[in-house]
């Protein structure tokens, strides 16, 4: 095998040794505990990955695989570690930057407020927050810590509507980590036409939005689909809706949670957007070479999200608790009255990370650690597989058995539009 990649991690471990021990020492840096305990978990989980891989490749008990070979697992997970390594040195420099603090410091709140709908109903167990600036609204989805790592546009530090993609992100990592929600979400659609279950993750993302900000939300997201290019505009991606159809999933839910005039000025609104761009009618499922209606996409779209948010309401007791918006057909003052709720106080507490000897936890200041686990564990089937197969090294593992452990859960970079360049 070639030892080029031991001494690759190698490099990456010292370098993230380092960055343990820097913020270690950094009392004055915002958040330093957090990003302490966030490194050391994504350490402990680099090498317990790399060892699994390199040690199964190495006696021959991970059997090869013709679509990923070695080099290739190795070039991702290094990548993947590296990639978070940078997310997280970007969210330390920025703290440490007096004209980003305060903008920070408010997407922190609006997203663990957001987390907290889910949090607060129980569907998920405490998780924690981090945000930074970043060129377009994403989040990172990692598997070694029980915290969101989500990406604001820079422009949020004068623009109020740029806050709102957060409870769609974190709408994300709600899908990803409530435990039995994915397959609980599948099992109540239908398996055909089958672009509808690649559609799930981003229909449950919006559902989840709307349910924490509210009308304000519809709106935000006509902005963002709206400057897309044509071909993009009727495309089906494999993982999003067609721009073209989106936005119905935000003012079907708003009729749910009876926010009817803003749903109608919605869908006015939008059928304007559509009559500009020459009311397209069909689009092009993802990897096939037929076509499909729109508006049959859009009617199975609608019944989707009302499935789910009933599912959420119903079955998973979720509330509403303080939508960030309230209904009205006056859509010119949507944005001017969420900036002003923007500027009052939010009564949300902040979670951050710990390290608690060789496990991490979630915390806010002054409390106890909640959702404790060992550092770099994913508290997934996974850990116990590669504990398994260390334990007996005779046993042949297929390429199909380790290939979810190397990915991990995709440990994607998501976004409402998609730009997932970043996962493996």
């Amino acid at each position: 095998m070639n030892t080029i990649w031991q001494d690759r991690w190698q490099a990456l471990e010292k370098q993230l040794q380092e960055m343990a021990a820097r913020y270690g020492r950094s009392p004055n840096l915002e958040k330093a505990d957090t990003l302490q305990a966030l490194t050391e978990s994504l350490l402990a989980f680099g090498q317990d990955q790399f060892s699994y891989f390199w040690e199964g490749f190495r006696s021959g008990q991970l059997l090869p695989a013709m679509m990923l070979p070695q080099d290739h697992v190795f070039r991702a997970t290094l990548d993947q570690v590296a990639f978070d390594m940078a997310i997280i040195q970007r969210i330390a420099s920025q703290r440490q930057q007096p004209e980003h603090q305060k903008t920070l410091a408010q997407a922190d709140q609006l997203a663990q407020a957001a987390l907290n709908v889910a949090v607060d109903s129980g569907l998920l167990p405490q998780c924690g927050v981090l945000t930074y600036f970043n060129k377009s609204a994403n989040i990172r989805l990692i598997p070694y810590a029980p915290l969101a790592l989500v990406g604001v546009p820079f422009s949020a530090t004068t623009t109020a509507m740029d806050f709102l993609a957060i409870p769609h992100e974190v709408g994300h990592f709600v899908y990803h980590h409530a435990p039995g929600l994915s397959a609980a979400l599948h099992a109540r659609i239908p398996l055909y036409p089958n672009w509808i279950n690649r559609w799930i993750e981003e229909i449950f993302a919006d559902v989840y939005g709307t349910l924490v900000a509210g009308p304000v939300i519809g709106l935000s997201f006509q902005h963002i689909l709206s400057d897309n290019a044509q071909e993009t505009f009727v495309a089906d991606d494999g993982i999003h809706p067609p721009d073209a159809i989106r936005p119905y999933t935000y003012s079907t839910v708003l009729r749910q949670l009876n926010c009817r005039n803003a749903a109608d000025a919605l869908d006015e609104a939008w059928q304007e957007r559509l009559a500009e761009r020459h009311q397209p009618t069909e689009f092009q499922p993802h990897n096939t070479t037929h076509t499909a209606a729109l508006a049959d996409a859009q009617m199975l779209l609608e019944q989707t999200a009302v499935d789910i948010l009933t599912y959420l309401r119903e079955k998973r007791q979720v509330n509403q608790p303080a939508p960030w918006s309230s209904d009205t057909d006056d859509l010119a003052t949507l944005l001017e009255k969420f900036g002003s709720w923007l500027k009052k106080p939010l009564k949300v507490e902040w979670y951050g990370l710990t390290a608690v000897d060789q496990t991490i936890g979630v915390v806010r200041d002054g409390g106890k650690p909640k959702n404790l686990r060992p550092k770099g564990s994913t508290l997934t089937w996974r850990d116990w597989f590669k504990t398994q197969s260390r334990q007996n090294p005779d046993l042949p593992v297929p390429a199909q058995a380790w290939t979810p452990i190397f990915t991990s859960g995709h440990w994607p970079v998501k976004g409402p539009e998609g730009n997932s360049n970043g996962g493996l």
